[in-house]
């Protein structure tokens, strides 16, 4: 786990060393330093991106830059959102708002890095394997329902999975944060996916890494949680008359407004909050 630990990436080592993710774009320098500390040398070969979120793909271009030939992974929705102006225009002024948010609790001036568009050089699609050694071998998991562009990577050989959002986010005191943008039940079927799989270590999408037991009771948990999310989201709305707007009001002072950083900055936690209540609100209308 590379950068701070609400926005890292994440490196695997090995004889062709890879990087999953690629966090705040501002903190490209810092992790390219951290990475040349661990490797002593040798250069990633290939970066795994899991979406196309600000958050996950903000340093990629400075990564293309500083490691010129690494391939640039994703699955073939998030290669037409990076395609996109005003896609990469969202992108840029959300990486912004994480720079300000960054300098701000750090208490000094970052080595900071703008956003920098890049080109994909591989689409990854479910079932695709990807050996990086003799000896490691990513396998490719269509997991959508935060994004329509979600992938996860499980390595077998070490039994790690790559989840990132599509398993959900962990604050400090345990409460999960269940971040089904697109659609409950595309991302409850994702979820599904990913408890059956034999895993000794999970990688989030912030914060957290489990392993071991932890691993497995946290996958299992997750689902509870999101059912007990839409049950809480659907009386909020039935209590307010179907207002989202006092919903993700009550649901924000659970969520966010104690949150000790590092913590998602404002405008992309409202973003996402109303797209969940959404999410919850069309599944329960359509039953």
């Amino acid at each position: 786990m590379i950068g701070e630990p609400g926005a890292p990436v994440f490196l695997l080592e090995g004889e062709n060393p890879v990087i999953f993710d690629a966090g705040f774009a501002c903190m490209g320098p810092r992790y390219v330093q951290e990475i040349k500390r661990i490797l002593n040398g040798n250069q990633p070969v290939k970066l795994f991106l899991t979406h196309s979120h600000f958050d996950h793909c903000g340093a990629t271009g400075y990564f293309a830059q500083v490691y010129p030939g690494i391939e640039i992974a994703c699955s073939p929705y998030a290669e037409y959102v990076f395609t996109r102006p005003g896609a990469v225009q969202v992108i840029k002024q959300l990486s912004a708002v994480a720079e300000k948010m960054m300098a701000e609790n750090s208490g000094e001036e970052l080595d900071a890095a703008p956003f920098m568009p890049f080109e994909v050089g591989k689409v990854l699609k479910e079932g695709d394997e990807v050996k990086v050694s003799d000896s490691l071998t990513i396998q490719v998991l269509e997991t959508p329902g935060h994004t329509k562009d979600t992938l996860s990577y499980y390595i077998p050989e070490i039994k790690a999975l790559i989840a990132s959002e599509a398993a959900g986010i962990p604050n400090k005191d345990g409460y999960i944060i269940c971040d089904m943008l697109v659609d409950y039940d595309m991302y409850m079927d994702s979820l599904k996916k990913l408890v059956d799989l034999p895993v000794d270590v999970l990688v989030l999408g912030h914060i957290f890494a489990y392993t071991g037991e932890d691993a497995e009771l946290y996958l299992k948990r997750v689902m509870d949680q999101c059912e007990e999310f839409k049950n809480w989201v659907w009386d909020l709305l039935q209590e307010h008359d179907m207002d989202e707007k006092k919903v993700m009001a009550e649901v924000r002072k659970k969520e966010y407004d104690d949150e000790p950083f590092p913590k998602q900055p404002e405008p992309a936690y409202l973003l996402n909050l109303e797209a969940r209540i959404r999410a919850v609100a069309k599944k329960m209308t359509k039953e």
